[in-house]
């Protein structure tokens, strides 16, 4: 899952050209093997970019925790690289290969990508300097495209939302939309990084998107104008009960962990709280996480003292962070809002409050990323985002590959949202209001 300005911990696997990664691996792989060690020796690893994934629900004070929790036992490193079988091969290769070699920089890439993808690790990933130079602004907040949210899955590129007032809204792209070209190049075989790439550029410029849509017969041209792209965090307001009680449910959606996240959802709540609303309803669908020191100020503000999150390393170092006593939504009812689309930071948060049984969560099981990167820029100006810890839930919980199951699943189709339904938000605000949830509700195993 990723968007068209916005880096998203979960960089999907780039699909090889058998032929093309063969010739360039095995071509270039000595010198990439020097040029790599050296770049991640001298470069600079950004801390910045660490990225992740009974009793009443409502109550105050947290709970003990007792959970057993074991450290991992040391990885092993074992293995050499059998550089006069490479010196061989590479030989053979620019003396017998009937062809013209690609550039230097391509071979390097491609020697880099290869050894990365033996790693068998969808989040360990090398990025490429034009691209790495993209995610950079992506930290920034503010870029220049159309303002839309990609998703990837089975090599086919989606529409997951579009913002209010970008040129995506504006132009009719909806969700669920499947974007096949891009100013003509097809997007099949790229991944959702590669497709921003594409689709971004100066604001006034045009981009033609080919899309699909499920409910016409063949693909069309849409032609939008770039513009200036300001990433919407936090959106909140306030909800009446649709009883006419006058009573009220704050309401708040957080994008992503970014570089501001904490301090505008902050000032968000305390705007809101003035309001004295009965309830919170904190909304992380599709949130794809970000830093993870934004994850943990963002958990201070709903959780009071105690573990936050567990990290193991590969040698099996230990360590946790904690939440303080400070923030200052510890203690009005909460309902958390998740999907398929929350991961990383998203999980870490929506983990502990149900752990700490701090407020309910609905909606359907997350993503699954229970791992952090830390991104080291190298010398070629490239990006290598290395997996070094896997994180775990204050009670010892693991949410690599399995997520975060709700307390209440309620499911929300394509057609609701593009008509503007939404039977989760609605679920959370009946609970916080009544007590109940609609009938007959799906209770989590």
């Amino acid at each position: 899952m990723e968007n068209d300005f916005l880096p998203v911990p979960e960089l999907p696997p780039r699909k090889n050209n058998a032929v093309k990664y063969i010739v360039v691996g095995m071509t270039a792989i000595l010198v990439a093997v020097l040029i790599f060690v050296v770049g991640v020796t001298v470069g600079i690893a950004s801390q910045r970019g660490l990225a992740f994934g009974g009793a009443s629900p409502f109550q105050t004070r947290l709970p003990s925790i007792n959970a057993p929790v074991t450290a991992s036992s040391p990885i092993t490193r074992t293995g050499k690289l059998n550089t006069a079988l490479i010196e061989n091969v590479v030989e053979k290769l620019k003396t017998q290969w009937y062809g013209e070699l690609p550039s230097d920089e391509a071979l390097t890439d491609g020697a880099i990508r290869g050894m990365v993808s033996a790693l068998g690790d969808q989040f360990t990933a090398y990025v490429e300097p034009k691209f790495a130079k993209m995610m950079d602004e992506d930290i920034s907040g503010t870029f220049e495209g159309i303002g839309a949210t990609l998703n990837k899955k089975n090599n086919t590129i989606s529409i997951l939302r579009t913002f209010d007032n970008s040129p995506a809204r504006k132009g009719g792209v909806l969700a669920g939309d499947v974007i096949e070209a891009v100013n003509g190049t097809r997007v099949g075989e790229l991944s959702t990084t590669e497709v921003a790439a594409l689709v971004r550029g100066p604001r006034g410029t045009a981009v033609i998107l080919t899309l699909r849509r499920a409910d016409l017969p063949k693909a069309f041209d849409l032609v939008l104008t770039r513009d200036k792209i300001t990433i919407p965090v936090v959106i909140n307001k306030l909800i009446d009960d649709p009883a006419g009680s006058g009573r009220k449910i704050a309401y708040v959606s957080l994008f992503d962990f970014s570089a501001q996240s904490a301090r505008q959802l902050s000032d968000a709540i305390e705007a809101m709280l003035k309001e004295k609303p009965l309830g919170l309803v904190l909304d992380l669908r599709n949130n794809g996480g970000g830093l993870l020191d934004q994850a943990t100020r963002i958990g201070d503000l709903f959780l009071k003292e105690g573990v936050y999150i567990i990290q193991r390393d590969n040698n099996g170092k230990e360590e946790t962070r904690k939440t303080g006593n400070t923030g200052i939504a510890q203690d009005i009812p909460l309902v958390v809002l998740v999907n398929n689309g929350s991961a990383s930071a998203s999980e870490v948060l929506a983990g502990a409050i149900q752990d700490y049984k701090r407020g309910i969560l609905i909606g359907e099981t997350t993503f699954g990323k229970g791992s952090v990167q830390l991104p080291q820029t190298l010398s070629n100006g490239g990006q290598l985002r290395v997996t070094i810890q896997r994180w775990f839930t204050p009670l010892n919980r693991t949410i690599q590959g399995t997520g975060i199951t709700p307390d209440y699943v309620v499911l929300r189709t394509l057609q609701e949202e593009q008509a503007e339904r939404d039977p989760q938000l609605d679920a959370g605000v009946q609970y916080l209001l009544n007590g109940t949830l609609p009938s007959p509700p799906v209770l989590a195993k």
